[in-house]
């Protein structure tokens, strides 16, 4: 007997093209690079981000407005400088399986100069990290999670991690799990070398993570890992030696070629401006970012291609008879 020909149906096909691009191949290619840099041009306009400055208040303003456009719970989170009552802005996407396990992705926004009160643009430093975070947080709001996802901007990383110290803190008064933080600092200057790579900092598990994510879904970044909890910008007070049961890891550029921090020259100059940064470059690392929160905080599927899925497989089962 002759066995005819099995034709699938449209519906496996379609899924079978699903499985070739996951649903995180899926939502990194919804990233924008031209929405990254617009968020960089923005963040520089305001003249300076120094806490504390009007310019401050402005970009706070604007991270909680961003953010809320999102369909985000935004929540301003108040602590003291100077004298002065000054906010990190905080963005939640509640979890659906397990919403009291909490990952960050977070930057610090206020900027510095060496005439800081007046003209701090702080393009690299850290518009570039801010910008992702609100790319990443305009993609990812649109999924669902098994876990709670929050997008921080933190403020007056430059007196200290002050706005970061004074999170966790309190984080750490209410009970918070949180199990996983990325911090994005100067993301975005390469200086035209092909050599440019992300260093990765922090927890071993999480860093090893992030290399994975990156080279599975944005193979063009170099990355190079970094383990133990290094000073210097807001991951520290996250990190497994400063918070029980959580984890950090930090991102920035560097050259390959050298030992990390001292790739940009401009930083914390007046002459740290947009028109410097490698957007290609800082493109790919939020894509990384992107891809490795979503994968940490257990990205749930769009219920049509799980009914897909299932419809698909019946009718392939009815499909398949030999004559």
């Amino acid at each position: 007997m002759r066995k005819s020909l099995i034709r699938l149906p449209l519906a496996l096909v379609l899924f079978s093209g699903w499985l070739a691009a996951s649903p995180i191949t899926s939502l990194v290619g919804q990233l924008s690079q031209s929405d990254y840099q617009f968020y960089v041009e923005s963040l520089q306009g305001f003249g300076t981000r120094f806490a504390t400055t009007q310019g401050n208040a402005n970009a706070t303003n604007y991270l909680a407005d961003t953010l809320d456009t999102f369909g985000l719970t935004v929540r301003r989170d108040a602590f003291q400088q100077w004298g002065s009552t000054i906010y990190n802005v905080e963005a939640t996407l509640p979890g659906l399986v397990t919403p009291n396990q909490i990952f960050i992705i977070g930057a610090h926004f206020d900027s510095y100069s060496d005439a800081a009160t007046t003209n701090a643009p702080g393009a690299d430093d850290n518009a570039s990290g801010t910008a992702a975070m609100l790319e990443i947080a305009s993609v990812l709001s649109q999924y669902q999670f098994a876990s709670t996802i929050r997008f921080i901007g933190f403020n007056a990383e430059e007196q200290g991690l002050i706005g970061s110290q004074a999170y966790a803190a309190a984080a750490k008064a209410r009970g918070d799990t949180i199990v996983g933080m990325l911090n994005l600092d100067m993301i975005a200057y390469t200086a035209g070398f092909a050599t440019q790579d992300l260093e990765v900092m922090g927890d071993k598990w999480l860093v090893d993570r992030f290399i994975a994510d990156a080279a599975a879904y944005v193979p063009g970044l170099l990355t190079e890992a970094w383990y133990g909890n290094y000073y210097g910008s807001d991951h520290y007070y996250f990190h497994s030696s400063e918070y029980q049961g959580s984890s950090s890891l930090f991102g920035i550029e560097d050259n390959a070629d050298d030992i990390w921090g001292g790739s940009n020259p401009y930083y914390h100059r007046t002459t740290d401006t947009a028109d410097r940064l490698d957007y290609d470059f800082a493109y790919k690392v939020t894509q990384a970012s992107a891809a490795t929160l979503a994968d940490i905080a257990g990205l749930i599927p769009e219920p049509p291609i799980m009914l897909l899925l299932l419809s698909g497989l019946l009718l392939a089962a009815r499909g398949r008879r030999v004559h």
